[in-house]
């Protein structure tokens, strides 16, 4: 009682002083309250969520997300055991797969897996049986064996001219042309392999893939001529020369003898003239 007694006779004393209170106070202007940075909420016991205001934290709505279904039809199943049975047998080239019955399509999501179980025969023909599985989110969709069509796309040498048995070959005499090497082209020679120690056995046609029965290795070294030999190993590394007593193809082992002691040893052939022995 007694501080309220005080305090309204200090309150008393500044209104006889200032004439009334009013003076105390900055007057407010409501008219010149914007919006730009004002929150209108609710008011209550909990958190104060801000309605609008270009301050304050962006709200996040968490959403369940699903895979997106799919139906998988003959094209979807063609395209996975292509690249199924190229990773199978790594191979070269492009394998393409077709089906020869109808498939009837599954409903999966986009994340679903095939799963190869065996093939007959276990390599790559041009007519195959095909046993595999299919997996969605972990669970077994269903189990199938087609008999399937195969193709293998690999980029070969094809002639430009007719070549004659005994020419030189030359990357020039050729074009390069994708052919289905699991049909008539079997055999044929890759664009990606060396031609240096080879030579024609056999004329090929115009138009015709070259094939490794057109062609026979030369004989880079020959009997009876000197060779130059490189010997390697233990950290030893020693050129000589010595006498070839075999002809002798790119990788293959011929005998030499050494000029100097005249004994005799095997060495692999290398290149013209060269060959190479192990220490």
């Amino acid at each position: 009682m007694i501080f309220l007694r005080i305090k309204f006779f200090l309150l008393g004393s500044l209104c006889l002083s200032y004439g009334d209170v009013s003076n105390l106070l900055k007057p407010i202007n409501f008219n010149d309250a914007g919006t730009k940075n004002s929150i209108t909420g609710t008011h209550t016991s909990a958190l104060i969520a801000p309605k609008s205001s270009t301050i304050g934290f962006p709200r996040y709505r968490s959403e369940a997300y699903t895979d997106k279904e799919i139906s998988l039809g003959i094209s979807e199943i063609e395209q996975k055991l292509s690249i199924s049975l190229q990773n199978r047998y790594q191979s070269g080239g492009t394998i393409s797969v077709k089906l020869t019955r109808s498939w009837v399509p599954l409903k999966v999501t986009s994340k679903f897996i095939l799963k190869i179980i065996d093939c007959m025969p276990d390599e790559l023909a041009a007519s195959s049986f095909i046993r595999f599985e299919i997996w969605d989110e972990g669970k077994l969709v269903t189990k199938a064996g087609e008999p399937v069509r195969v193709s293998h796309f690999v980029d070969v040498y094809v002639a430009k001219q007719k070549l004659l048995r005994g020419v030189n070959l030359s990357p020039n005499s050729f074009s390069i042309q994708s052919v289905d090497m699991l049909r008539k082209h079997a055999g044929a020679v890759p664009a990606s392999s060396s031609l240096n120690s080879y030579e024609l056995s056999s004329s090929v046609n115009v138009g015709s893939p070259l094939k490794w029965n057109n062609l026979n290795k030369i004989n880079l070294v020959k009997r009876g001529e000197v060779v130059d030999v490189f010997a390697a190993g233990g950290g030893i590394y020693i050129t000589m020369k010595g006498v070839c007593l075999d002809d002798g193809v790119q990788g293959g082992t011929v005998r030499i003898k050494n000029l100097s002691s005249d004994k005799e040893f095997h060495a692999k052939v290398l290149n013209k003239n060269s060959v190479k022995v192990n220490l």
